[in-house]
């Protein structure tokens, strides 16, 4: 995935009714989309992103807004992605 695809991921799930309605989930992907924009390792910064779902899913019961679902399943659907095997892949499986 190039971080020009990964932004977009971001800035819909972002953009998001339900997302919206979470202002720590909402900042993550912001803080995630800003970091990407100023050219930060894109592996580092879906790490970050990774850890601020993580928290969002195992504060919320392991429930989320269809939008970081589909987000994930991108992610970890991509034929380049760090995330495969990891836990939060085998979470939207």
């Amino acid at each position: 995935m190039k971080t020009k695809e990964l932004m977009d991921l971001i800035d819909q799930t972002a953009q998001d009714p339900e997302v919206k309605k979470d202002a720590d989930l909402e900042q993550g992907l912001l803080l995630a989309y800003k970091d990407l924009a100023n050219g930060k390792d894109m592996k580092g910064v879906a790490l970050k992103l990774d850890n601020s779902i993580s928290m969002y899913l195992m504060t919320h019961e392991y429930k989320a807004p269809q939008a970081v679902i589909d987000l994930v399943k991108a992610m970890k659907n991509d034929a380049n992605s760090f995330w495969k095997g990891t836990g939060i892949s085998k979470l939207f499986w």
